[in-house]
């Protein structure tokens, strides 16, 4: 008798993470910072007022006590305007190793967080004792509300809070990152980093879920906080940015990029026009502005692809600009399936069949990813049997 199936599932250790830990992570449509709920080596569950889809792929990026980890998640689990429970589907040995070191070494001598209103320490059972950690984070889900006092963040003291908030609103509108992030041109990027957590820590969303009013202005804080991160983090970038400054002697944060920003929202949104129609020879003058204000997004790139892969003449710079767009976004199963499709269409066979076996690295469970690749397969066989035929006649 074969052995029942939940007991061939494997337990994975789980526990609470302390209120402070973050975890950045990135999709197609959000690259942000959320507060953790709960960990494991299945996976993590994670606040945020604007969760993906069940089924989307979330790259993460988060720090430990025993070192930086990396990973690539699916979305399993999803609460709206609470957060997600996201499963691991690949990650290093080494990262692995570092989290599967900080589990036990929680479960040997828990963290306990005080629980203000009670007295008792968050580590401490409560009503039950908790049971066996789930198999993977399809299960990973919050025990309590994000709004109950065991989860939230202890009250700021408001005058304070509301003044902190108005001053880091104003440089996010006329002030430099540097000033915003309260660190200095000769800072390291260590230091920045601990500036963009420390302030993270205290005016991120998911912490103040229970204040809705607050939810869309400390969304747009935490937007250009996080682009004052990248920006100083990154030593390219901030050269840039550094040139930009003494070239203009005050660089203002907002005003130019909310500028490019609603330019860029116009020409995208005459360009859905056409696309919606099916005008895709109409929709490529206005996907070639949105290219060139944000050369930097996989969307715009491949919505120009796409509509460029509709005229003979023009594919050969479609791939290219499907290319580009593979280099910036490598896990999205969208642009990859769309970039197939047009090499299918130019009977550029071998190429995508590499594609669709990229998307099924991604998410094995693509269903037209593997009809599509099966199709080829196929193909590839059936040419095969045909000039062996051809050539047991000759001989």
């Amino acid at each position: 008798m074969s052995e029942p199936k939940a007991d061939k599932r494997r337990k994975y250790p789980r526990i609470k993470v302390p209120k402070g830990m973050f975890v950045g992570w990135k999709s197609p449509g959000h690259h942000t910072v959320s507060r953790m709920q709960e960990l494991g080596l299945g996976g993590v569950f994670v606040y945020t007022t604007e969760p993906e889809t069940k089924g989307s792929t979330i790259e993460l990026l988060f720090d430990v006590p025993t070192g930086e980890v990396r990973a690539r998640a699916i979305v399993r689990h999803v609460k709206p305007s609470v957060g997600m429970g996201l499963q691991f589907v690949q990650m290093q040995p080494e990262d692995r190793a570092r989290l599967n070191r900080y589990l036990i070494s929680q479960q040997a001598t828990p963290v306990a967080a005080p629980d203000t209103e009670s007295g008792r320490s968050a580590a401490q059972p409560s009503a039950r004792t908790p049971g066996p950690a789930p198999a993977s984070a399809a299960d990973v889900a919050p025990s309590t509300p994000a709004s109950a006092p065991a989860e939230t963040a202890p009250p700021p003291d408001e005058p304070a809070f509301e003044q902190e908030l108005k001053r880091l609103l104003e440089l996010a509108e006329d002030g430099t990152y540097y000033r915003l992030l309260g660190v200095t041109t000769d800072c390291t990027a260590g230091q920045v980093k601990k500036s963009f957590y420390s302030i993270a820590r205290k005016f991120h969303p998911d912490h103040h879920m229970e204040q809705p009013e607050l939810v869309k202005t400390l969304q747009h804080l935490m937007e250009v906080v996080t682009r004052a991160y990248k920006t100083l983090g990154d030593a390219e970038k901030r050269a840039a940015y550094d040139k930009k400054l003494a070239a203009s002697g005050a660089f203002n944060l907002n005003r130019e990029t909310t500028e490019a920003r609603e330019t860029l929202q116009e020409c995208f949104a005459r360009a859905t026009e056409y696309l919606r129609a099916r005008n895709f020879v109409g929709s490529v003058t206005w996907l070639r502005k949105c290219v060139e204000l944000a050369p930097g997004d996989a969307k715009y790139r491949a919505a120009l692809a796409r509509s460029l892969g509709t005229v003979e003449r023009y594919r050969n710079e479609a791939i290219q600009h499907f290319e580009t767009a593979v280099e910036l976004d490598p896990w999205n199963v969208k642009i990859h399936f769309q970039y197939a499709e047009l090499c299918e269409e130019m009977q550029l066979f071998t190429r995508a069949r590499d594609l669709y076996s990229k998307i099924l690295v991604i998410d094995p469970t693509h269903a037209k990813g593997l009809e599509r690749l099966a199709e080829l397969d196929s193909r590839g066989k059936d040419k095969s049997s045909t000039f062996s035929r051809m050539f047991s006649r000759k001989a």
